[in-house]
């Protein structure tokens, strides 16, 4: 960058340029400290137990296969899809859940599966695929892909596969 500051304002411009780059680094850095701040509030949230499987409840479920309202989030997630034998939208498993639980709270419901399914895609566990025609998101797990954005065929709900596939 060249400029034409005359000599006399040299200093004062050299003195302006230090102090906003120390302004901006300070920002930066209590942008980082929140940026931890969150990490840390986030990471004790999804150590909740309400995120966790225990193998108690894993083996509740393979004696009885079915649904349970102990479990946690991501348990009736899995039994959801395990169901359905395909990619799921989170609306699809909230109104799931409410019909096996009427007595809970739907916008509670829809961010605590909204919340385990980030969870799980965070730790590989699934992924998700965006209908490009709707916008629409559906989750999976990650034998449900062929790739890290492509579902398998026999994966897919219908109306995603006749949208996507027979309206060509």
């Amino acid at each position: 960058m060249k400029l034409n500051i005359p000599e006399k304002y040299t200093d004062l411009y050299v003195k302006a340029l230090k102090e906003k780059k120390q302004t901006l680094q300070l920002k930066i850095n209590q942008f980082k400290a929140e940026i931890n701040e969150i990490d840390v509030h986030l990471d004790s949230l999804l150590n909740l137990p309400l995120f966790q499987e225990n193998e108690e409840q894993n083996l509740m479920h393979q004696k009885t296969n079915t649904y349970h309202d102990q479990w946690p989030w991501t348990k009736k997630i899995a039994y959801f899809i395990d169901f359905r034998r395909k990619l799921v939208k989170t609306m699809e498993v909230v109104e799931f859940i409410m019909e096996k639980e009427p007595e809970l709270n739907k916008s509670k419901v829809r961010s605590s599966v909204s919340a385990a399914l980030s969870n799980k895609m965070k730790k590989g566990i699934y992924r998700k695929f965006e209908d490009p025609v709707t916008g629409n998101t559906y989750y999976g797990p990650v034998n449900f892909f062929l790739n890290q954005h492509e579902p398998h065929i026999e994966y897919m709900p219908e109306d995603l596969k006749e949208r996507l596939l027979y309206n060509k």
